[in-house]
């Protein structure tokens, strides 16, 4: 019995480390640029905004990744396409106005482990994609569409040559 324990214990760890891998810290995002959920409402913004980039970010690894592969992205800056203009009248408060001159933009750094643990490429970015309102929007409900994207495009170009 206690064999058939321990090779069910063992096949499962073994499994699990076929699987690609990816963890994503969010540094201070009370200090991030532009997180807001509504005109200055940071708070809201990280409770909402952060787990949806961090789930795409997780979709995308095990999309990219290969079996055995990490991805560490520690993020350390955010300003979300668009911008909240409360001047327009109090009930454009909550509304976010995405046009070109809020593009938006990523900083994080990053570390691309293999199964052994050996480094296969690392370093720090600062994404900005000025020509974001020239995509075509599959979908007009995600209102991280533009952010989401950018880092699809980052993530695509990143792991064609990793080994």
């Amino acid at each position: 019995m206690k064999t058939l324990a321990l090779l069910i214990l063992g096949t499962f760890f073994t499994v699990g480390n076929l699987f690609a891998t990816v963890e994503v810290v969010f540094e201070n995002p009370e200090e991030y640029r532009d997180i807001d959920y509504g005109d200055h409402q940071t708070k809201r913004g990280i409770k909402i905004h952060l787990p949806r980039l961090e789930q795409h970010i997780l979709k995308l690894g095990k999309r990219y990744l290969k079996d055995g592969q990490t991805l560490t992205m520690n993020v350390t800056d955010i300003d979300l396409a668009g911008d909240y203009e409360p001047w327009r009248s109090p009930d454009f408060d909550d509304i976010r106005i995405v046009k070109s001159i809020y593009p938006p933009r990523i900083s994080f750094s990053y570390e691309f482990k293999d199964s052994e643990g050996n480094i296969l490429k690392s370093g720090e970015e600062k994404l900005v994609d000025l020509a974001f309102d020239f995509r075509v929007r599959i979908s007009s409900y995600d209102d991280l569409f533009y952010d989401k994207e950018m880092i699809t495009d980052w993530m695509r170009k990143i792991t064609k040559d990793l080994d």
